[in-house]
């Protein structure tokens, strides 16, 4: 069964898991869910959201929700794992969300590379807000593999997993960042096309005129048009 809305806060896991601390297994599988979630909505909805401002903007805020729950728990304390097991495990978690972060960062690169020719100014900076969205996910996401590696390292995880780990996160978050500058100068270029089109096409329009005239001229020389 799909999992509850994506914007819904770590209230639910506070009170389940105690106002000062949060599982942290927990919570992770969860976030790897919500991000499956995301994806799904994007495979489901490509075309809305490759022509709709209003859809794109629906999808943004699922984003948005997404970074703003992982923000949260990382603002509040965490349980020490309770065995080697439950730290191997979030450490496992940690790499594939750091994964879903990248595809995430991937689904924003295809939607301002294949914007629709009428996208108006306002998609464009969805576009923008979301590719920022997503260097703070993975700025979250650096974060949290940094705690969860020092929480594993104090009961003794084997140390090789736990750079393995940092590595996984460094790769994605360099390919995050050159996906997220992509759409970002991608949407403002775009932006900026559209708000001197109305200019481009006049000034073509008057070039094309030129030439036809010149080429009338040319195949009559006494400026006259020869009449059937």
């Amino acid at each position: 069964m799909k999992k509850t809305i994506i914007g819904l806060s770590l209230i639910t896991t506070v009170l389940l898991f105690g106002n000062d601390t949060v599982n942290t297994t927990q919570f992770l599988n969860n976030a790897i869910e919500d991000a499956y979630d995301i994806h799904n909505t994007f495979k489901n909805k490509t075309d809305d959201l490759l022509n709709s401002d209003e859809a794109l903007q629906t999808y943004a805020k699922e984003v948005v929700n997404f970074e703003s729950k992982l923000e949260t728990f990382l603002n509040n304390s965490t349980k020490e794992f309770q065995s080697t097991k439950d730290a191997l495990n979030a450490l496992d978690d940690v790499e594939q969300l750091s994964t879903q972060i990248t595809v995430i960062a991937k689904t924003t690169a295809y939607l301002a590379s294949h914007q629709a020719d009428n996208t108006n100014e306002s998609y464009n900076n969805t576009i923008q807000t979301m590719s920022k969205t997503i260097l703070r996910l993975s700025n979250d996401i650096g974060t949290m593999a940094d705690r969860i590696g020092e929480m594993a390292d104090r009961i003794g995880v084997m140390a090789d997993r736990i750079v393995q780990t940092q590595e996984i996160q460094s790769k994605n978050y360099t390919a995050t960042l050159q996906l997220s500058q992509y759409a970002m100068n991608l949407a403002s270029n775009q932006a900026e096309a559209s708000r001197n089109m109305p200019t481009n096409s006049l000034t073509t329009s008057m070039s094309n005129n030129n030439m036809q005239t010149q080429n009338m001229n040319q195949n009559n020389p006494q400026g006259t048009i020869r009449m059937h």
